[in-house]
């Protein structure tokens, strides 16, 4: 994964772009031509359009950045706002979030994901050797040995084991962490309003299906998000929703609020939920889903 830095110049006007183009296979500079043709707001910072992730760059440019040189002059580029001649100025690696990294032992990774063998045999084709891999292999390692892409392994291995694996902090643990005071911690609380009026953590958002997309706007990505709901019952799905958002420090209240109300505070009233209630944030996702 990586993000890139691509300034353009924009232009409805096919012939201006043309012209443009001209001028730069000729020798013209390019902020020089951003100046004279553009149309696009950028034009005012000299066509920059800041950092963006490889996919929305590559969707606009219809070619892999992977293949493309720093200081490249790309286009013109049709799209349905324009045209664009392009240029990328920058190309950053971004490690992929996750457990693993490059460094990160086979034997250990072994350890602690037998099934991640399986599935790197089924998406790379990397095989676990007959007598194993030695004490110094690493994914890295590995992966040169192979000439596989390192961060396209990584950030396979790292979403998959996000999506196997549901993050959990104890009751005992996330109070000790209140007690502390820590304000790099958000409580998330994803009931319905009447469970929340029966017994709720002091200090929790709470989120609903109208506020949800004001909520998620001011939440930071630096925090680490826990969810509350019953029983565990419908945190794993929200929390899978929101990785996909990209909020990677999200952990689910291991139990709930029933065994925070057992193990923390048994000042709180415990509750049962009839088995053929909907569950409100599953019915939320699919209708952005549907939406988008």
């Amino acid at each position: 994964m990586f993000k890139v830095r691509a300034s353009q110049i924009f232009s409805h006007s096919m012939e201006d772009v043309v012209a443009a183009k001209k001028q730069l296979d000729a020798g013209a500079s390019f902020t020089d031509m951003v100046a004279k043709y553009s149309t696009c707001p950028s034009k005012e910072n000299g066509g920059d359009l800041g950092w963006m992730p490889e996919d929305a760059l590559q969707a606009l440019m219809g070619e892999t950045i992977s293949q493309i040189e720093t200081g490249k002059i790309i286009g013109p580029v049709h799209s349905q706002y324009g045209y664009h001649i392009l240029v990328i100025s920058e190309i950053e690696n971004q490690q992929p979030e996750g457990p693993f990294s490059a460094n990160t032992l086979m034997k250990e990774l072994n350890r602690q994901w037998p099934e991640a063998h399986t599935l790197l045999f089924k998406q790379f084709h990397i095989g676990l050797p007959t007598n194993g891999h030695g004490p110094e292999e690493t994914i890295g390692s590995v992966c040169k040995s192979h000439s596989k892409n390192e961060l396209e392994i990584l950030n396979f291995l790292n979403t998959e084991y996000f999506d196997k694996h549901i993050a959990v902090i104890k009751p005992e643990e996330l109070d000790l962490k209140i007690q502390s005071g820590t304000t790099q911690l958000t409580l998330l609380d994803i009931r319905e309003s009447w469970e929340r009026d029966i017994a709720k953590i002091e200090g929790s958002l709470f989120i609903t299906q109208e506020n949800c997309e004001s909520i998620i706007e001011t939440l930071s990505k630096e925090k680490e998000l826990v969810l509350i709901d019953w029983k565990q019952d419908r945190s794993p799905s929200f929390l899978k929703w929101l990785r996909q958002k990209g909020f990677t420090k999200v952990k689910c209240l291991e139990g709930g609020i029933d065994a925070w109300t057992e193990k923390v505070n048994s000042h709180l009233n415990r509750y049962d939920i009839d088995e053929d209630d909907g569950y409100r944030y599953e019915d939320l996702i699919e209708e952005e889903d549907h939406t988008h």
